[in-house]
């Protein structure tokens, strides 16, 4: 509402200052009145691009939500021990409200979370195994039936650091009425992404979410076994990151680049699932986000990244990690962040602006084809790492072939056209 109105104010401002300013002053009073109306634009911040920018749904982040973000994944109104408290008794309402405001804009809808060890619903610590079996399939049965159009589903969430095996404080005690940990050490996990592919859509992505990964390369290590294990039986379509208190004070943006390179290498589309950054000051949350937020924004793995509440009331409201002030205002992370967005151009927009189509995409290794080359000079293949593999020149010929014998993972190729360079990503197989 605040934003409309200086949206108006701004309108106002501009008829006025044109319609009494001197001739000379007209075009620079235009520029500053036109630059204010982008300022005060409804339309959220990533708006048009090829990766969506989204916040988690609240009783806290509703005003003007779809002002800002255009991705919506309930706070708390999804997790197992909100909706059934007592055992049979379901609370639908604040995640009804969540997803129906999600669909009726437009905006992916993630869901978290179907198992995890925190916040789960206290009744089914003491059950027998079989019957905590029962009512996983339960759970997992109502979600897929109320909610069909899900975008991604959060299946597992941090399964290094709270999985769900300890009795009290909502730690489910239920991980062995999956499997335990087995064999492999993470049947559990296994199991779950099984039955959720039986429950739900073939269109709803599956997902995996932890926290301490981009500041980790030990967590990262052992959280690949896991998705190793999911993609062995294709159960996983996406992978999440949390960021809560990012902080280049914990992890460098090479080191949390790094991290994003080895977590790519799987192939898998990345997802940062709970962002926030900490602001005693306006100026050191502005520095961080600078710091940050364009280090993910511009990998090629991230199709998105999602911010855990912009305003007072947030979980970390304590910490100043809010980007509006109490009156309305925004802080300058905040500013900087539209502008920033509205300026940065990302690798798939490239793939999207330039006319060449590439096939098969992905390749279980082979040949990859370029068509519509004709203008073409050279094709360079760059691993994640930015190390050039190979390069392949073009003397007109309308279809060029570049061999991707490589193992599998994520890479780019460079075309190099007209003085000018296209980015596209390929999936190895």
């Amino acid at each position: 509402m605040i934003r409309k109105l200086l949206f108006i104010i701004a309108f106002l401002l501009f008829a006025g200052s044109t319609a009494f300013a001197q001739k000379n002053d007209e075009s620079s009073q235009i520029s500053t009145s036109v630059s204010m109306l982008k300022m005060v634009s409804d339309k959220p911040l990533a708006d048009g691009r090829s990766k969506y920018v989204g916040c988690c749904y609240s009783s806290s982040t509703k005003n003007d939500f779809e002002e800002y973000w255009n991705q919506v994944v309930p706070e708390n109104a999804s997790k197992w021990g909100s909706v059934e408290w007592t055992r049979d008794n379901m609370n639908w309402s604040g995640l009804d409200e969540a997803y129906d405001f999600a669909k009726n804009n437009g905006f992916p809808f993630r869901f978290h979370v179907l198992i995890w060890g925190n916040q789960q619903p206290s009744w089914i610590e003491t059950l027998s195994t079989s019957e905590q079996r029962e009512e996983i399939e339960e759970w997992f049965q109502a979600v897929a039936e109320r909610y069909p159009d899900i975008d991604i589903l959060e299946v597992v969430n941090e399964p290094l650091h709270d999985p769900p095996n300890q009795p009290g404080s909502g730690g489910g005690n239920y991980i062995d009425a999956l499997g335990g940990t087995g064999s492999t050490g993470y049947d559990w996990i296994v199991e779950a992404f099984r039955l959720a592919r039986e429950y739900f859509p073939a269109s709803v992505k599956l997902m995996l979410n932890e926290y301490s990964l981009l500041n980790s390369s030990d967590n990262v290590r052992e959280y690949k076994k896991i998705i190793d294990l999911l993609m062995a039986e294709e159960l996983i379509d996406a992978v999440g990151m949390q960021g809560h208190a990012f902080s280049t004070y914990w992890a460098s943006a090479a080191t949390i680049k790094s991290n994003l390179d080895k977590l790519a290498e799987t192939g898998l589309p990345l997802y940062v699932t709970e962002m926030d950054i900490d602001g005693p000051t306006d100026a050191t949350q502005l520095n961080e986000y600078k710091k940050v937020f364009p280090v993910l924004w511009e990998h090629p793995a991230v199709e998105g990244i999602t911010l855990w509440g912009f305003r007072q009331g947030m979980w970390r409201t304590d910490e100043k990690a809010y980007l509006i002030n109490p009156d309305g205002t925004e802080r300058p992370a905040m500013t900087w962040l539209r502008e920033y967005i509205a300026a940065a151009v990302s690798a798939p927009e490239w793939e999207r602006a330039s006319a060449y189509s590439v096939y098969p995409n992905p390749v279980a290794k082979g040949m990859v084809y370029i068509g519509n080359a004709q203008n073409v000079t050279a094709v360079k293949v760059i691993d994640i790492s930015g190390r050039q593999l190979n390069v392949v020149h073009n003397a007109g010929l309308t279809v060029v072939a570049v061999e991707m014998n490589y193992r599998p993972g994520l890479y780019a190729l460079q075309i190099e056209s007209n003085g000018q360079t296209r980015v596209k990503k390929i999936l190895v197989r």
